[in-house]
This record gives structure tokens, C-alpha cells and sequence, in this order.
């Protein structure tokens, strides 16, 4: 039988959630830092639950895997936020003398896309070559030689552009 957008109806699946929702519900409430990471907590433990039910190997309780999923599941989300919180943080507009910001941000979107990220992860973001090259999944000498011909692509536009205003 099919669902609500597509899920299969199991009365097993209602029945673990019904017979576990209290202790893994009290359990995500008192760990995380928000009721929504909490709520969306639960209900990713029950889905992990539910897709990894053959994995169970009856050494503990069961409601003791559960909560174990639930731990694994409000990290995830608390890191999550936690990073999104960062980016948003460095997205402020800060208040500090005028700049030519806003200029430099667009001749930087001009740049291929390959420079532009290494731009942004290391010039906006303060990521190291490693860390870059960790996220990007490519050699640091190429987070290297990327960054350098977008920093004189950037150079030069910029140039171009101050020529023309004067």
C-alpha cells in the first residue's frame, strides 16, 4: 500500500514508532538545542531505524540501538546548524570603512567557476590549501594554481575597471 509522497504503509513501521516514540522523543528533547533539531531528530531516527532494521543484532535493547541512532542523529543535525550558523555569520554585512566590495564581488562572479570556488573557500571563507583542496577532492597544488590565476584574473579585471572610471 502507498502513501503520503510515495512511502511505502507498513503497520510495523507505525507500531516500532508508537511502541518507541516516548523514549527516543524524551531522549532527542533533552540532547538537543532546539525543539525543531529534536523533532527532526526523531523522526530521522525512525527512518534510519526503519531502513537499517536487518542490522540490529540483538546484543543490547532494542530501545537502546534506538536511542543510539537518535545520538548519531542530533550530532549530525546540531553540526549541521552549527555550520550553517558560520556561514551565515561570515555573510554579514559589516559596517567597517567603504570598500570596493561590492565591484570586486562582481568581476569575481565573472570568473570561471574552478576559480571562483577556490576564491571563495580560501579568500572569503579563510580555508587553508589543505582544507580547500579536502572539499574540492583535488591535489593542494591545484587549490595552489587555481587560486593564483584567480587572484590575477581579479587583479587585472579590477584594473580594467578602474581604467575605465577614470
Amino acid at each position: 500500500m502507498l502513501g503520503l509522497n510515495g512511502f511505502v504503509h507498513d503497520r510495523r513501521f507505525e507500531n516500532l514508532v508508537r511502541t518507541h516514540l516516548r523514549p527516543v522523543r524524551t531522549y532527542a528533547r533533552s540532547m538537543a538545542s532546539t525543539s525543531t533539531i529534536a523533532e527532526d531528530a526523531v523522526q530521522e531516527t525512525f527512518l534510519r531505524a526503519w531502513q537499517y532494521l536487518d542490522s540490529f543484532r540483538g546484543a543490547g535493547s532494542f530501545e537502546g540501538w534506538l536511542i543510539r541512532i537518535c545520538r548519531r542523529c542530533v550530532h549530525d543535525l546540531e553540526s549541521k546548524e552549527h555550520r550553517a550558523r558560520e556561514v551565515a555569520a561570515t555573510q554579514v554585512p559589516r559596517t567597517e570603512a567603504p570598500d570596493h566590495r561590492s565591484e570586486t564581488l562582481e568581476v569575481a562572479a565573472t570568473l570561471p567557476l574552478e576559480q571562483r570556488e577556490v576564491l571563495v573557500l580560501c579568500g572569503i571563507l579563510g580555508y587553508d590549501y589543505e582544507a580547500a583542496a579536502g572539499v574540492l577532492d583535488v591535489p593542494i597544488g591545484t587549490v595552489r594554481s587555481r587560486l593564483h590565476r584567480a587572484r590575477v584574473a581579479l587583479a587585472e579585471a579590477l584594473d580594467e575597471s578602474e581604467q575605465a572610471t577614470a
